[in-house]
């Protein structure tokens, strides 16, 4: 059996905060050459009941019967790359549905009200009510219904070709999507932002 062994040199970690010897250090021996075999294929699951600990039940698409057991996403871009989950909630980027244990999106908003409105619908759990309305201040209206989103425990800082908010009430301008959803309220599309 051929092995590949990884050697890291003194001088390969010199600018590390501890000190070494002279000598080679052995951080790990890897399969290499024709004897290594593939990762085993992901356990098959139906619900994210028969996931182990630390994974979810990734399917491709709500209605499929079974998927794959995957890990929960290490870190993502933090981006506005909204998708709507099988769970009808609105999900500021694919890697936050996954996180959620939601099994299968759809690019872009979910579709349809599911909060606010007369009723005053709250959203479950951590998800805020996304009051986004069209473009200019006559969509604005005084009980507007919205949507259910998830947003990132930190809102990215802005960016070119955000989308841009104007809040319906005396307040906000220009805010982007995560802030104006942060900050609460109806808004509609900023048309002249700085």
């Amino acid at each position: 059996m051929r092995r590949a062994v990884l050697l890291l040199g003194a001088a390969a970690i010199a600018g590390l905060a501890f000190s070494c010897s002279g000598t080679d250090v052995t951080l790990a021996t890897l399969p290499g050459g024709d004897d290594a075999a593939p990762p085993p294929a992901p356990p098959r699951c139906a619900s994210n009941d028969d996931c182990p600990a630390g994974t979810y039940c990734e399917k491709e698409a709500c209605d499929s019967p079974s998927g794959t057991c995957q890990l929960y996403p290490a870190e993502w871009p933090n981006e506005e790359q909204p998708v709507c989950g099988c769970d009808n909630v609105t999900y500021f980027d694919h890697c936050l549905r996954q996180a959620s244990r939601v099994a299968a999106e759809t690019m872009g908003p979910c579709p349809g009200f599911t909060c606010g409105g007369p009723s005053s619908t709250p959203c479950s759990g951590i998800a805020v009510c996304a009051q986004l309305l069209g473009i200019g201040p006559e969509q604005c209206s005084p009980m507007p219904e919205g949507h259910c989103w998830v947003l990132p425990a930190q809102c990215p800082p802005p960016s070119q070709g955000m989308n841009l908010w104007d809040s319906c009430q005396l307040g906000p301008h220009c805010l982007d999507t995560c802030d104006a959803l942060r900050a609460g309220g109806s808004y509609t599309r900023a048309v002249m932002c700085p």
